[in-house]
């Protein structure tokens, strides 16, 4: 039996990281984000600092760096791979404030026209080259959550990289190509959630339970973002971003990237209380077979509102936050209480934290009630008879 179990979580493990390196292909061909040349002869090249030739920089009233830099760089991508070129590089005490030395690494700002010498282009910098050390923080995070939690460290990394690449390299270009929003956000989710708790728990009850309450979950969040997005007048066209995505000429379902947003920022927190309930029940079940379906779904209920209490503030902190510097902004410009309270922006932090809350809240006693109805269910069965 436990063979069978290890042959099925091998099988789970091979098919999945297959599946993933088939959605990266899909994203490197079909989003032009990952290509370099994007409009001919424009490219966004990575390179490293040889020479600074000219420093004119200084620090403003503010302390914050501005001024010009002239620089000789070595292209470490594109067609002109390993040539020294001049590029430009203005510093800005808000919009660009990249302060390059020698030997660090930036992305570059390169164009040349078709058929123009080598010396005929324009170079300027964009910002540092952040990829790599973005790739080491990964990679040093899963391995102190392998060093911490041993092989379930290592499954919960792996269910990371799932996660990312299902979002970067298989929803985003699934919906820049067209796709509805919602209808993928809730699909890619669902896939979440069923490769991260599988390489976590493995193939067993609580696992399942788990699934089937998150995906509970996702199924509130949906009614309570419907119903409150109503109830607020808020569409996703409210989103300033959205503005910016339609000036861009992009259309197709920009009214549904809010409900993906928020469904994204807060599936952890459904899957973190759908396997906190099912884990309590499961375990209460093997301490004493004999437990009943009342005596486990009071339990649950017990553990889950000492769980929600927690996660329900944490959840409405975290949104808050992203809007905490715009409510000191606010504050500084003495903007009257009954202004701040209808703004369009304030009802969508709102929107935020209230649907995705509640939905939490709600996953709380569904996943209790479907965990002891499993798990109860064989002592439920002998005491009948």
């Amino acid at each position: 039996m436990q063979r069978r179990m290890l042959n099925k979580q091998n099988i789970f493990f091979v098919v999945t990281t297959l599946a993933m390196v088939g959605m990266v292909l899909f994203g490197l061909s079909g989003n032009p984000q990952f290509a370099n040349r994007q409009n001919g002869s424009t490219s966004f090249l990575s390179a490293r600092v040889v020479e600074i030739v000219d420093d004119q920089t200084g620090l403003n009233e503010a302390g914050v760096r501005v001024g010009r830099q002239q620089l000789m760089v070595r292209l470490l991508s594109g067609p002109r791979r390993g040539d020294i070129v001049s590029a430009q590089n203005m510093l800005f005490p808000i919009e660009h404030a990249v302060y390059a030395q020698v030997g660090q690494r930036l992305i570059i700002f390169f164009e040349q026209l078709p058929g123009a010498p080598d010396y005929d282009y324009f170079a300027h910098v964009q910002s540092y080259d952040r990829s790599m050390g973005i790739y080491i923080v990964i990679l040093l995070f899963i391995g102190l959550l392998a060093v911490v939690f041993g092989k379930t460290g290592l499954r919960a990394g792996f269910g990371l990289v799932f996660t990312f690449i299902i979002l970067i390299f298989l929803l985003l270009p699934l919906i820049v190509n067209g796709g509805p929003p919602a209808i993928l956000t809730v699909l890619c989710a669902l896939c979440i959630i069923v490769v991260s708790l599988i390489a976590i728990m493995g193939f067993q009850k609580k696992t399942y339970v788990s699934i089937v309450g998150a995906c509970i979950g996702i199924g509130f969040y949906s009614l309570f973002y419907v119903v409150i997005s109503a109830a607020l007048r808020i569409t996703g066209f409210n989103v300033q971003e959205v503005d910016l995505l339609i000036v861009a000429g992009f259309h197709i379902g920009v009214s549904q990237l809010l409900f993906s947003a928020i469904l994204i920022a807060s599936l952890g927190a459904l899957m973190d209380v759908a396997v906190s309930i099912a884990s309590v029940t499961a375990e209460l079940s093997a301490a004493n077979p004999k437990t009943g379906f009342k005596e486990l779904f009071r339990s649950g209920m017990t553990i889950g509102r000492d769980i929600i209490g927690s996660s329900s503030n944490t959840l409405i902190l975290a949104f808050t936050g992203t809007f905490f510097i715009t409510l000191i902004l606010f504050s500084v410009n003495n903007v009257q209480y009954n202004v701040l309270i209808n703004r369009v922006d304030i009802g969508i932090e709102v929107l935020r934290a209230v649907s995705a809350t509640a939905a939490m809240v709600l996953c709380a006693p569904a996943t209790a009630l479907i965990g002891s109805r499993v798990f109860a269910s064989g002592s439920g069965r002998k005491k009948r008879t």
